[in-house]
């Protein structure tokens, strides 16, 4: 039972250029800081200590390290604020004082505590599949990961390319007089993606899957 407590509103953030705080030096910090890199942020780790592999990245210059004790004056100017010390005085500290000065706070080991959480994460080119229990149960929320690892491969990625340039063809014809109308475009859409074309691209049938949406397009516009 969720005891009242509201649903997540699923989202996904644009953090480039973005200042982000990571409060902790260890392993679950290491891999915020993995994930913030892999999009484009502007990281700064707060910890005494870091692992060598968090020390490494600040030296090449990829992230900014304060080598000191956590205080309210070291988060000034962030956007979110990720707490991972192995220290849950600390975190909570750091939580409470990123959220009375408006920043978003992601608390690795108290849920409650969190303004977001990161889902578990497939990538398959532009399609990224996402799954998540709200920090309910992270060893759940792996386990699912992992299975649609094995269940979505690369060509679910290689066919959200191939239909994004099927509708920017579409979309640079409905700017004709007489053309393709938003409307139209998606009954186009809804006739030509249908659970046949998910069954060819999970048996990896990618060139039939392409032919078949094509030439329901084809049909629809015929």
């Amino acid at each position: 039972m969720r005891n009242n407590e509201a649903e997540m509103y699923p989202i996904n953030l644009k953090l480039d250029n973005r200042q982000c705080t990571v409060v902790g030096g260890g392993e679950v910090a290491y891999r915020k800081i993995q994930r913030l890199l892999e999009n484009n942020a502007h990281i700064t780790v707060i910890a005494p200590m870091v692992k060598a592999q968090i020390k490494a990245l600040a030296q090449a210059g990829k992230i900014t390290w304060r080598q000191e004790t956590y205080s309210k004056p070291l988060l000034e100017g962030s956007f979110c604020v990720f707490c991972a010390t192995d220290n849950r005085g600390v975190n909570r500290q750091a939580a409470l004082e990123a959220k009375e000065s408006g920043m978003l706070v992601n608390v690795a080991s108290e849920p409650e505590l969190c303004d977001f959480t990161l889902p578990g994460v497939v990538q398959r080119g532009r399609l990224q599949l996402t799954v998540s229990s709200e920090g309910a149960s992270p060893a759940f929320t792996r386990l699912l990961r992992q299975d649609m690892e094995r269940r979505y491969h690369q060509g679910f990625g290689e066919m959200a390319e191939y239909i994004e340039a099927l509708r920017q063809e579409l979309i640079a014809e409905g700017a004709g007089e007489g053309k393709t109308t938003s409307e139209q475009r998606q009954r186009l859409w809804r006739q030509a993606l249908t659970p046949d074309i998910i069954e060819l691209i999970y048996n990896q049938e990618l060139d039939r899957a392409k032919y078949e949406i094509r030439n329901a397009i084809n049909r629809a516009r015929s």
